[in-house]
């Protein structure tokens, strides 16, 4: 499985016979898709996206063999848990505050890869309670690039590259690597 940041809060997760655009921007380097979410900021944006199936709503779906599941967080904002070549990834979309306890038990466990977007509204410290939260293997950041040096001042590893290859194999058990993918 590749994800791929294409700024913003846009990534693209691809496989071998699917691919997936979350939040897409204008600029999004994915113009095809098999399907497309939105978690509610960027539908404008998603409609530009050649894409079988745009997700707007919470619920739960199966697209080209992929289970997605919706769930609304706080007014205006939409999380997708995909389950993806046996790695669970959680795009957490526009947070603006921390979700609920009654939130994380309704999505679950077992987060292989929780991609969050930092923002004004969410900043460093925000995102890193939801990584101690939902204890992801994998931590991707996205959304507000002023904010990157802070979150690497804080830890995160700052990639070269805007694509990262994961396998069920590669995930680490034993601590949460946090990264940011560069556009």
């Amino acid at each position: 499985m590749k994800i791929q940041f294409f700024g913003e809060n846009c990534f693209g997760i691809s496989g071998k016979d699917v691919k997936i655009v979350m939040d897409p921007v204008a600029s999004c380097g994915m113009k095809t898709a098999d399907f497309a979410t939105s978690s509610g900021k960027f539908s404008e944006n998603a409609k530009k996206i050649s894409a079988k199936k745009t997700l707007t709503l919470p619920g739960e779906f199966e697209i080209s063999g992929v289970l997605v599941r919706g769930f609304a967080s706080e007014p205006g904002n939409i999380v997708y848990k995909v389950v993806f070549e046996g790695i669970t990834c959680t795009h957490f979309g526009t947070l603006t505050k921390i979700p609920t306890p009654e939130f994380f038990e309704k999505i679950g466990e077992n987060i292989d890869v929780a991609i969050l977007n930092l923002s004004e509204k969410f900043g460093v410290k925000e995102v890193k309670e939801v990584i101690e939260t939902v204890e992801p293997r994998w931590a991707i950041i996205g959304g507000a690039q002023s904010l990157f040096p802070k979150m690497i001042s804080e830890g995160a590893k700052l990639m070269e590259e805007n694509t990262l290859t994961l396998s069920s194999a590669s995930l680490n058990e034993e601590k949460t690597e946090i990264l940011i993918l560069s556009v």
